[in-house]
């Protein structure tokens, strides 16, 4: 079935501010996709599309920031997501779904209320613990909504001791990694389709534009101001997801 060029506007266009997203923040490209995905696709195949769309941009940030990764950071809290997120995507890919969209609504208020009101106020230690939680909360919400990032802020913000580079680096690392993992698993569940694949070009396109914005304007901008513009855009979003779905 040939893809109508609306459609791969409607990836080409939000991909754009994706990219400037996380290259300005780290993350949230996932989430910024997601807020459009479902509006054209059933939820699974937007986490797939929009997981396959972010892969690519964390393997080029990745690439870029190789010098500063944290290699023994990022090693165990991989192997908690890989085992977390590949048995959400085994378990969804056999389920009725048809529901999940209002729930994927409650999720993205949450998360956008996390950030706004509660991110700030916690603190995470780097320990075996902190890791195995943040892990496995980011697997199933990538494994089912293709959104893994938020927990995975915390902990590696922790571990990189607030060094800037150090995080970004090591967390695009840990996004690679288990993008690609995760782009198999969907494959291999039945998610993850060749129709699908042609829309990961406009998507990589977008993001090489959004990519180059967010590197001229990274240090010109008021980040936190961005993020709550984003969070509340995200609740609201979400909010409208909710209603539409129940």
């Amino acid at each position: 079935m040939p893809i109508r060029f609306e459609t791969m506007l409607y990836v080409f266009l939000p991909a754009i501010g994706a990219g400037l997203i996380q290259t300005a923040t780290g993350f949230g490209s996932g989430i910024f996709l997601m807020l459009f995905f479902p509006l054209f696709l059933p939820i699974l195949q937007s986490s797939a599309l929009s997981s396959l769309i972010t892969l690519c941009l964390s393997l080029m940030l990745a690439w870029k920031y190789r010098r500063d990764i944290d290699y023994r950071a990022s090693a165990l809290p991989t192997v908690f997501f890989l085992a977390v997120s590949g048995a959400t995507i085994h378990v969804a890919s056999r389920i009725d779904c048809s529901g999940l969209k209002a729930y994927f609504g409650l999720f993205l208020i949450a998360v956008a209320v996390y950030f706004i009101f509660f991110a700030h106020r916690l603190t995470i230690k780097k320990s075996v613990g902190s890791a195995a939680v943040c892990s496995g909360i980011s697997g199933v919400a990538s494994g089912l909504f293709g959104i893994g990032g938020p927990p995975m802020v915390l902990y590696f913000l922790a571990a990189a001791n607030d060094d800037k580079m150090k995080y970004l680096a090591t967390i695009q690392f840990f996004f690679a990694l288990t993008g690609i993992y995760n782009a198999g698993m969907r494959a291999v569940s039945g998610i993850l389709t060749a129709d699908i694949l042609p829309l990961v070009i406009p998507g990589i396109i977008g993001l090489w534009i959004g990519k180059a914005f967010g590197i001229m304007i990274v240090n010109k901008i008021n980040i936190e101001q961005l993020k709550k513009v984003i969070y509340v855009f995200l609740a609201a979003s979400g909010l409208l997801t909710f209603v539409a779905n129940i």
